[in-house]
């Protein structure tokens, strides 16, 4: 287990200045990938949630009737936004990789659209695995990349930029690669893809006019097979983009 305590501060520090855009966002408020990871946990009645950022999950998971839920976060900003917006959560500022729960504490472990900012991924799922008892499900989700290694490379060396935070999007086959070194059993995997529109995925991270120009640079000069794997939209005279796409994976696994 790695101790990367530098950049975990920053990356506290850094999601600590963007509450407002993570809790306004359309496409981590809404969406049918929230509602299966919900529904994955219906029987849940101790849930904890990691990385909890605005609350969405955990908030969906309460509203859906869990009767206890525990909002984490590196940030305590973000903790407090979450347990702010939604009744009835509670919250604790705690690192992912080391999660001072006991054994088999929760029913149902979640975490959304966070693990690329994980610099310890096996050391996320050890914890997962040691927190939830027997039979507890573990519903995850997160951004995706493609197998080949360049394009992989093109869309974290952006990634990076635009967040300070971000360690890497991992490819499908290395999470469920990761999933069969643990003991969880592996129910569902669920591939798919999500739009994302270019000026409000900049502005959830607050980005400097500066950095947006050189992304933007990045991305007008992206290889064509970047371009066609994540399906570049572009608008008005064909040099602005737009929006893309961006590959998503959602497993549900069993303890």
């Amino acid at each position: 287990m790695t101790n990367n305590t530098g950049r975990k501060r920053d990356v506290a520090a850094s999601f600590s200045d963007a509450t407002d855009g993570y809790l306004d966002g359309n496409i981590l408020k809404h969406g049918a990938d929230l509602e299966q990871l919900i529904d994955w946990c219906r029987d849940a009645t101790c849930a904890l949630d990691v990385a909890t950022g605005a609350g969405h999950v955990a908030g969906s998971l309460a509203d859906a009737g869990v009767s206890r839920v525990v909002a984490s976060d590196l940030s305590p900003a973000m903790v407090q936004t979450a347990t702010t917006e939604y009744r009835g959560l509670e919250g604790v500022a705690v690192d992912a990789e080391r999660l001072p729960f006991p054994a088999d504490r929760f029913d149902a472990v979640t975490c959304r659209f966070a693990a690329h900012h994980f610099p310890d991924p096996e050391a996320f799922l050890a914890e997962v695995e040691r927190v939830l008892e027997p039979g507890g499900v573990f519903a995850f989700e997160d951004l995706c990349v493609p197998d080949d290694p360049e394009l992989a490379a093109d869309i974290n060396r952006i990634e990076r930029l635009r967040d300070s935070g971000h360690v890497e999007t991992y490819s499908r086959a290395q999470w469920l690669d990761w999933l069969a070194a643990t003991d969880l059993t592996v129910e569902t995997v669920h591939e798919t893809s999500r739009e994302l529109e270019v000026d409000a995925w900049l502005d959830r991270m607050a980005v400097p006019e500066g950095d947006r120009q050189r992304i933007r640079s990045l991305l007008s000069d992206a290889p064509a097979d970047l371009a066609e794997a994540f399906e570049f939209q572009y608008e008005g005279d064909g040099d602005r983009l737009a929006s893309y796409r961006t590959g998503v994976v959602l497993l549900h696994a069993t303890g």
